[in-house]
């Protein structure tokens, strides 16, 4: 373990300073909830994967989560082996959800892509104008993603097919490569990798990479 903190503006100082792989954010805290404070700390340590901790078993909270950046959702009555899986699953760039979690994962994700005001409920009332801070790009020339608010999801929320291309840049993004990354293994230009990314986001409904991955691996 390299920090500790006690509240969501501790955990900001942190992670700015010691740029952690793992994160484990606690949901109570003080000064801000812990959704609040992944948002923060990403916003500094773009490369730190964060997992959730909680008392809460609301599927709602779930989506929130990973809405906000978290590669991991994890509840305190979960096993020490369990606790660690889950550690080392976000160290990889995996995804770690509750195995309880599945079935209303995949019940509500099939009801978000037949109805854009789903996904709206499911972040809760006060989702859309919650605190956010831009994530910064790794890279100078990388751009940033866009990040769609519920309010403004396109009409259909059917997913579209991904062409070859765009399934081989999602398979580098679930691998954790950033765009400069996934260009030059392609050997394609950056802007290029970019447009490819925002159709992926486009085609899959999805705000950021980590919804783009969730989306497409509960349906393989």
């Amino acid at each position: 373990m390299v920090a500790e903190a006690s509240n969501g503006q501790e955990a900001e100082l942190q992670a700015a300073e010691t740029q952690p792989d793992v994160i484990l954010m606690d949901v109570d805290m003080p000064d801000c909830n812990g959704f609040e404070a992944t948002e923060r700390v990403l916003a500094c340590s773009p490369n730190s994967r964060v997992v959730i901790f909680t008392a809460n078993h609301q599927e709602q909270h779930l989506f929130q989560a990973i809405q906000k950046g978290a590669m991991g959702y994890i509840t305190k009555d979960i096993e020490p082996e369990a606790l660690v899986h889950a550690l080392r699953c976000a160290a990889r760039n995996d995804l770690c959800i509750p195995g309880a979690f599945a079935s209303q994962v995949l019940t509500h994700l099939r009801s978000l892509w037949k109805s854009p005001a789903t996904y709206a409920n499911l972040l809760g009332s006060t989702a859309a104008v919650s605190y956010r801070t831009p994530r910064r790009p790794t890279s100078t020339h990388e751009p940033s993603e866009p990040s769609l608010d519920p309010q403004t999801a396109p009409s259909t929320a059917t997913p579209r097919p991904l062409t070859d291309r765009e399934r081989q840049i999602l398979d580098l993004m679930r691998k954790g490569r950033k765009n400069r990354e996934i260009a030059g293994e392609l050997c394609i230009a950056e802007s290029t990798v970019h447009k490819h990314v925002q159709n992926i986001f486009e085609k899959l409904h999805a705000r950021n990479r980590t919804e783009a991955i969730y989306l497409t691996s509960v349906e393989s």
